[in-house]
């Protein structure tokens, strides 16, 4: 006799509601928005950045411009988002309300050995690895001997193993209240346009290959930087790799 899956499984009609809660806040319009919040939430991350790297494209001749009156050295923040810290030059694709809109694939519009530090969080994964090396020889150009390169990135070797065997719980902390551990695996390698993933020894190894040997794995908020740039609200997930020129 075949039994119902709802008398041995007593969860399953919540993962069920929580499924379609899922389902619509990743992936159902945002309600009471605007016409225009309605179509952009209706494009895909991957879309919406197609087109801030098109409008930094446009923008580039008058941020160049904009680059050569900061005086030097300086402190760039690369890949800054919104999260703009004082004293950096917070540099970020058009749209994001950075000091400076550069696509940082491409050559940075400052001297070489022109920046004392160089700060990179959350920024890594969303490039491919090869245009990661790319960004990493940029950085190398700019940074002055003695210089400090401190890069963050969600820590998907964490992910991993808490999938596998989540004895403390740290999926369910990072991720509370998803349907399953995958749902919740996705979106730490999937979501918000990211495409590639690291764990300590890839981000070492990439950095390595990208012209920054001896880095070394730092503790979140532990750095030669002060005070540390680290965002707090990152840390749980992140792991961090730094080391001077």
């Amino acid at each position: 006799m075949v039994r119902s899956r709802a008398v041995d499984d007593p969860g399953l009609e919540e993962r069920r509601r929580l499924l379609h809660s899922y389902i619509a806040r990743w992936e159902g319009p945002s309600a009471g928005t605007s016409p225009l919040d309605h179509v952009r939430n209706r494009l895909s991350p991957a879309t919406r950045h197609k087109m801030r790297e098109a409008a930094t494209t446009v923008l580039a001749p008058l941020e160049r411009k904009k680059a050569s009156r900061y005086p030097l050295p300086v402190k760039l923040h690369l890949g800054s988002g919104r999260n703009h810290l004082a004293g950096w030059v917070n540099v970020d694709l058009a749209g994001q309300g950075a000091d400076l809109s550069w696509d940082i694939r491409h050559p940075l519009p400052f001297p070489p050995d022109s920046a004392e530090a160089v700060f990179m969080e959350h920024v890594l994964e969303h490039v491919s690895y090869s245009d990661a090396l790319r960004v990493l020889g940029h950085v190398r150009l700019v940074l002055r001997p003695g210089g400090i390169l401190r890069v963050g990135v969600p820590d998907a070797g964490l992910y991993a193993r808490s999938y596998v065997d989540d004895g403390e719980g740290f999926i369910e902390r990072e991720r509370p209240g998803r349907p399953t551990k995958m749902l919740a695996l996705r979106e730490a390698f999937q979501q918000y346009g990211h495409v590639s993933a690291y764990d300590a020894e890839t981000l070492v190894l990439v950095m390595d290959e990208g012209g920054f040997p001896g880095a070394e794995i730092m503790a979140p908020s532990v750095s030669r930087l002060d005070p540390a740039p680290d965002l707090e609200r990152r840390w749980s997930e992140s792991v961090y790799a730094e080391v001077v020129t």
